[in-house]
C-alpha cells in the first residue's frame, strides 16, 4: 500500500497504537491521529537523541498515554523509588492522559523474571498493594493505573477475581485501571470463566484506558503474543465494553516490529467505526 492511501478515516476516533521506533516516519505523517501510547521504559531515562526527538515531533499532533513493563507493584520487597522518579519525570514532560502498568509482578531483589506474573487475589496481597499504590502515586503526584493480566496459572487462595480485586484497589487507594480486553478473553479461556461475565464486574468509573491485542492458540490454551491481528471474538468483547463502560482511549498492541504499518491503520478504522 502507498503511504499516502494509509489514513486514518475518523477525526473523532479513541483508537491508537502503541509508538514504535520502526514507524516513526509513518506517524510524522498521520492525519487524525487520535492517540499513541508511549512505552515509558524506552524513553524515560533519555536525556536526548532522536527517540525522543521523534517522541517530542510527534506528540504535538497528539495525545499520548504511558504504559510501563517495570514497576513491579505487586513485588514484596521494595518499590524502586529510582524507576519511579524517571517515570514522573518523563510523566512531567508528556503530561499524558494516563500513566500504567501491569498488576503483576516481575521481579524480587535478586532475580527477575522479564514476565508479568500472576498474584493471588486476597486480603494480605491487597494490603501489599494499597501501600505500594500509595507509594507509587505520592511520587508520580498522578493517579496510577493497572491493567489485568493474561494469565496460564491461579492461586488456590484467591478470594476474588482479578476484576474484583481491582474493584477494591481503586476504590482504597483511588488508582484507575487499564482495562486490557484480550487479556480478559485469554484468561477466560485459559481458566474456563466466562469473559463477558467478567468484563461486566468492572466498575465503569475506574477505567480509565482499553488495551487491544492479538494472540496466538497453542495446543491447550491461548498465549498473548501481541503479534497477530484482533480475533472476531475479541472485537465482539470489545463492543460489548465500550456498551457497557463507555468511550475511553484504546491503545492497539502491535509489538512486532516488523508489522506492516497499513495492518495497524486498518485496526485503528475498525476499531474506530464501532463507537
Amino acid at each position: 500500500m502507498n503511504e499516502k492511501n494509509i489514513i486514518i478515516e475518523h477525526k473523532d476516533g479513541i483508537f491508537g497504537a502503541g509508538l514504535r521506533a520502526a514507524h516513526y516516519s509513518f506517524w510524522h505523517q498521520m492525519s487524525n491521529l487520535p492517540v499513541l501510547e508511549v512505552m515509558a521504559d524506552n524513553y524515560m531515562t533519555l536525556e536526548g537523541g532522536p527517540a525522543l526527538y521523534h517522541l517530542d515531533k510527534i506528540r504535538e499532533r497528539t495525545k499520548t498515554v504511558m504504559h510501563g513493563v517495570g514497576l513491579n507493584i505487586a513485588n514484596a520487597f521494595s518499590i524502586d523509588r529510582e524507576y519511579c522518579y524517571n517515570l514522573k519525570k518523563l510523566s512531567d514532560r508528556l503530561n499524558p492522559l494516563v500513566i500504567s502498568d501491569h498488576l503483576c509482578f516481575s521481579a524480587s531483589p535478586t532475580h527477575n523474571s522479564f514476565d508479568l506474573l500472576p498474584i493471588p487475589f486476597n486480603e494480605e496481597t491487597e494490603k501489599l498493594l494499597v501501600n505500594n499504590i500509595h507509594i507509587v502515586q505520592d511520587i508520580l503526584q498522578r493517579q496510577l493505573c493497572l491493567e489485568n493480566i493474561s494469565s496460564y496459572v491461579s492461586y488456590n487462595n484467591n478470594d476474588f477475581t482479578e476484576i474484583e480485586f481491582l474493584n477494591s484497589l481503586c476504590k482504597k487507594t483511588g488508582c484507575g485501571i487499564l482495562l486490557d480486553i484480550n487479556n480478559i478473553y485469554v484468561s477466560a479461556k485459559n481458566h474456563k470463566f466466562s469473559a463477558i461475565t467478567e468484563l461486566k464486574k468492572v466498575n465503569p468509573n475506574y477505567v480509565k484506558q482499553y488495551h487491544l491485542a492479538g494472540h496466538s492458540a497453542m495446543d491447550d490454551f491461548l498465549f498473548d503474543t501481541h503479534d497477530n491481528l484482533v480475533c472476531s471474538e475479541v472485537w465482539s468483547l470489545m463492543q460489548s465494553a465500550l456498551n457497557f463502560i463507555g468511550k475511553r482511549p484504546v491503545i492497539i498492541e502491535r509489538d512486532d516490529e516488523q508489522a506492516p504499518f497499513s495492518e495497524i491503520i486498518n485496526e485503528i478504522n475498525i476499531g474506530n467505526s464501532l463507537i
